[in-house]
């Protein structure tokens, strides 16, 4: 039976430590440093100045991926405006046919045995076919990746709000690896329902995520059995999902096995699921495998009982758990400080768990275990804008990419070809043989970057998504003491470094004649965007503003000057960008776009860049 995705995760815990020359020492020192510089541990509103240094913070913490359209977002807004702005929620859409390009109609009908939808159509609510084991509709790799061009597509084309970031958060803090035995519907169940618990109460979600097919099985509670339960969910709701590992969380190996009892019973018909009509999710409790005795629970829970019951009136004990799990003050704690570790710093002291950390669970549960009750005090505050919280962390993957592909528009580019002496570029000559060999539509584009290149190159820089590494998530997110350095070793710097040959020799797409047709970004709409594209100064000056969130050493401007000029004078860049942008032939673009690739493909190396 086929799984998702075909390629294992990448241990970043073994590279990371595997390095030459890894002082732990120094790594730690590094990580607390910024911490013992913290001068204002307030959640009282931020009064100072709102420019566009703590536009880009509040930004580079709140979107995936920080780009020009979301700075210009929040021009002219004062920051209680601006945190509204960011608090707004988006919609999800659904996936599409926009793999019809690589297997059409009929290829899918002889493959799986099931008519396909028409291109552009959506497919995730109608039935799949049974089929032999080597052939099944639902783990058919076109669609898996119709789903995942979806999701990133949504990504890049994020409002500035911080929904998507939410849901990553979301996905680390309650992974499953969603496809690997449902298939598409079932990574779908999950995926909408991240997407819709991020601006709800987050006990609700917890009371979801429990019943949702994905983690029925990733956690076995679908097989566990009211004579052997298994104990594997009931372990992890506690330690990972509500109220916090031990010593912080004082319940027993006991409260693991009577949760495990209470919650036996629950299942999902995977017949309904995959085989029917639409996206319910189809969990069922069946009465027979439910333990029906009594519950208790150990002095960390108030030495409660949950009273057990027999018939449909069992599954009643599930809610039961959960108003229990939330009733500590160790879950309102344990979420907010994870939400902080996401947002804010990773690293923790007695200051930021006392006068942050606590009144920050007090307004989590006086607001129905919202998150976005705590984001939107956590994110205006002093605290937050404090000198030593900028420009701390590092970029995860997702952030590192989607800054890149958003800024330059790379999706929305144009196709180049070189056939061994001459580059041929679509805008200017669309009828070279090389561009007629595919009909390269924005749903071909959806496909290809986001489904492919998008999820290989996030996969080899250590995380993709949907495919957590263990039920804990990504290691950068909570394992101490390195957290977020974890995702820079030899292994994922080299990963980084090819995505930004994406901006010097443009993203592959597919072959003509041995030889790549490539997907480059649009140089004559990136320039055309700049308020003096033609004045070299002031356009260094607003690109640094747009990419680098920490402070641009002094000397690299100069550098980059040399290098776009090699030396002519200033009077050089003007002549070439006016020519371009007034007869945008392929001869005057020539002139500036070898000079800016290689400007932009150092930039993306820098190790400022890196961070935010």
């Amino acid at each position: 039976m086929k799984r998702f995705p075909d390629k294992l995760p990448k241990d970043l815990v073994a590279d990371f430590y595997k390095q030459p020359k890894i002082h732990i020492d120094r790594v730690v020192e590094a990580k607390t440093t910024r911490i013992q510089n913290i001068q204002n541990y307030s959640l009282a509103p931020y009064s100072g100045t709102f420019g566009l240094a703590e536009r880009k913070h509040l930004l580079n913490r709140t979107v995936v991926g920080l780009c020009k359209r979301h700075l210009q977002d929040l021009e002219g807004l004062d920051l209680d405006q601006a945190i509204e702005h960011i608090l707004t929620p988006e919609l999800l859409g659904e996936p599409t046919n926009n793999y019809y390009h690589d297997m059409d109609g009929a290829a899918y009908a002889a493959q799986y045995n099931n008519e396909d939808v028409a291109p552009g159509a959506p497919f995730i609510h109608r039935p799949y076919v049974r089929n032999n084991p080597g052939s099944e509709e639902q783990f058919g790799w076109e669609r898996y990746s119709a789903i995942i061009s979806w999701v990133n597509n949504s990504v890049y084309e994020q409002q500035t709000s911080i929904h998507w970031k939410l849901f990553v958060f979301l996905h680390n803090l309650v992974p499953t690896r969603c496809f690997d035995t449902i298939g598409h519907k079932g990574g779908y169940l999950y995926i909408k329902l991240l997407f819709d618990a991020c601006f709800g109460s987050y006990k609700q979600f917890i009371y979801d995520v429990t019943l949702d097919p994905s983690m029925l099985v990733y956690l076995n509670l679908a097989l566990s059995q009211k004579d052997t339960p298994d104990e594997n969910y009931a372990r992890e709701v506690q330690e990972l999902f509500t109220v916090g590992k031990r010593p912080f969380a004082q319940f027993s190996e006991s409260d693991v096995r009577e949760i495990a009892r209470a919650l036996v019973g629950w299942t999902y018909d995977y017949e309904s699921l995959v085989y029917g009509e639409g996206t319910e999710r189809h969990t069922v409790f069946h009465e027979w495998n439910h333990d029906s005795g009594d519950k208790h629970f150990s002095e960390f829970y108030n030495n409660r009982t949950i009273t057990g019951r027999s018939g449909p009136e069992g599954a009643d004990e599930l809610t039961d758990v959960i108003d229990m799990l939330f009733e500590t003050d160790e879950s309102a704690i344990y979420i907010c400080r994870r939400l902080y570790q996401f947002f804010v710093y990773p690293v923790l002291n007695d200051q930021i768990e006392s006068q942050i950390i606590a009144p920050l669970a007090t307004i989590f549960k006086q607001n129905n275990h919202s998150m976005i009750a705590v984001l939107r005090v956590l994110l205006k505050s002093a605290h937050f804008f404090d000198a030593s919280i900028t420009n701390s962390l590092i970029k995860s993957p997702l952030d590192f990419n989607f800054s890149i592909l958003k800024e330059l528009k790379i999706p929305e580019g144009n196709l180049e070809y070189w056939d061994g002496s001459t580059s041929h570029k679509q805008h200017y000559n669309p009828g070279h043989p090389a561009f007629q060999v595919k009909n390269y539509s924005p749903d071909t584009l959806a496909y290809d970057i986001f489904a492919k290149h998008l999820n290989w190159v996030t996969h080899n820089q250590g995380m993709q998504l949907f495919s957590p590494p263990n039920v804990s998530g990504w290691p950068a997110y909570y394992q101490e003491p390195v957290y977020d350095l974890f995702w820079i070793n030899t292994s994922t710097i080299k990963a980084r470094k090819n995505m930004s040959f994406w901006v010097r020799w443009g993203m592959w797409c597919y072959s003509y004649e041995d030889r790549g047709v490539n997907l480059k970004y649009d140089l004559h709409r990136y320039l055309s965007g700049f308020e003096q594209p033609d004045d070299l100064n002031a356009f260094l000056d607003e690109f640094i503003e747009r990419m680098h969130a920490a402070p641009m050493r002094t000397e690299l401007k100069s550098q980059w000057i040399n290098e776009l000029l090699g030396g002519l004078p200033m009077t050089h860049w003007t002549e070439y960008v006016r020519q371009f942008l007034d007869n945008p032939t392929q001869e005057n673009e020539n002139q500036l776009q070898w000079r800016l690739d290689n400007v932009f493909f150092k930039f993306f190396e820098l190790s400022e860049f890196h961070i935010h």
